[in-house]
């Protein structure tokens, strides 16, 4: 991780540890715990915040080292920004736009593509000295492939992205994706029509009514079989046990299954709680088959991967 996220995680900590009161008296080691951050590297964060006036020196160690500290006014207006920014749903989200696309074109290998789980490793998982989520992950994923900057590849236990031609375009520049956008043609469904009464839509029509034919026949795409929903819970509760969880892997996974079979009708909340549920299963695949239930485990994965894929 770059020093500058060490930066960030310090000042916001050091806001809470403040009580946002610019007379308060920190003590730098006393910060670095709480921040989540190594103790070798707390000189050379105090010295980043003392060449920036963020902070001032208010008494040295023996050993010559900072002892204790204070936010400045221009300190605490930095913590107090990070801060707003790091609760705000759109400043993490146009984060995420931004950094994954140039990212996957950063890892993505000649062919191939980037494995979405090494992000979570990268100083870029980071924002405002706070760790994004794989939610927030997912959803910026699913944005991106929508404004087709970003192709992905799904199997058991991996998600492969990598940027479109109009994603390397977009990493090729030094625009926010904001403005890039608005430098591209719109890209929207086109409607043809040919002479016997019948219409092609290409692009994404779900939840729509197509007419077509000389009597007006209506088709409606409303998203995923109840049926097919119902029946990969059952599935997924049946073989939860099999899995040899920790407690806490557990819960979360039965957590997951609730939120599937109530919220899981709506494709784009389906396939993200879907990824979810797969970061649990995936890696207990082996314990599974220990037990002699992974024919059961791999029905369901398949009955999940063939819904939301």
């Amino acid at each position: 991780m770059t020093t500058e996220r060490y930066v960030e995680q310090f000042l916001r900590c050091a806001l809470e540890a403040s009580g946002g009161d610019p007379n308060e008296f920190l003590d730098p080691e006393a910060i670095m715990g709480p921040a989540q951050l190594d103790m070798s590297q707390k000189n050379a964060i105090v010295s980043i915040l003392l060449d920036r006036r963020y902070v001032s020196n208010e008494g040295d160690r023996a050993d010559g080292s900072v002892h204790l500290i204070k936010l400045t006014g221009a300190g605490l207006e930095q913590a107090l920004h990070l801060s707003r920014i790091s609760h705000s749903k759109t400043e993490r989200d146009t984060y995420l736009h931004n950094v994954l696309v140039r990212w996957a074109y950063e890892h993505t290998p000649a062919g191939g593509s980037a494995s979405l789980q090494e992000f979570a490793g990268d100083d870029r998982w980071w924002f405002a000295g706070t760790q994004v989520t794989w939610d927030e992950v997912d959803a910026a994923v699913d944005f991106l492939v929508t404004e087709k900057l970003l192709a992905v590849e799904r199997a058991i236990g991996h998600i492969g992205i990598r940027p479109t031609p109009l994603g390397i375009k977009f990493a090729h520049s030094n625009q926010t994706l904001r403005f890039f956008m608005t430098t591209q043609p719109p890209h929207s469904p086109i409607v043809n029509n040919d002479n016997r009464g019948s219409i092609t839509v290409h692009g994404d029509a779900s939840g729509s009514a197509l007419v077509t034919g000389d009597r007006n026949t209506v088709t409606l795409n409303q998203g995923l079989s109840a049926d097919a929903l119902a029946a990969l819970v059952t599935q997924l509760r049946e073989v939860a046990s099999s899995l040899g969880l920790a407690q806490d892997d557990a819960e979360d996974l039965a957590a997951e299954i609730d939120n599937l079979e109530q919220e899981g009708a709506e494709p784009a909340r389906g396939r993200r709680i879907w990824r979810a549920i797969m970061r649990i299963v995936a890696p207990a695949v082996t314990t599974a088959a220990a037990a002699g239930a992974d024919q059961a485990v791999q029905a369901a994965i398949t009955a999940g991967s063939d819904l939301f894929n």
